[in-house]
């Protein structure tokens, strides 16, 4: 896997935080700047911090609604990342 768009959209889809961390090294890239060219929307909002489990930078209206209702808690490893897109079926749109 190393298109951070697809990864945005399948975590999106079901409704799974994972961290910058785990999404950067599953794309050998560096979390500091993994979203860089990325703005703060509902979509990209699944990406977050490991300690607040938030994205960084983000008001409120940024948040997918559902970010903080999900009970999937928050994908920390680019393992368990690997592991739960495996499972799961790409978006087809």
């Amino acid at each position: 896997m190393d298109d951070l768009d697809e990864i945005i959209a399948r975590l999106e889809q079901g409704r799974q935080r994972a961290t910058y961390g785990a999404v950067a090294k599953l794309l050998g890239r560096h979390y500091r700047n993994l979203m860089k060219d990325k703005g703060c929307s509902h979509r990209n909002s699944w990406v977050v911090n490991k300690q607040t489990q938030l994205p960084t930078g983000y008001g409120d209206s940024d948040l997918h609604p559902e970010l903080l209702a999900n009970a999937n808690g928050v994908i920390e490893t680019a393992e368990e990342l690997a592991d739960w897109l495996s499972r799961r079926r790409p978006s087809s749109g």
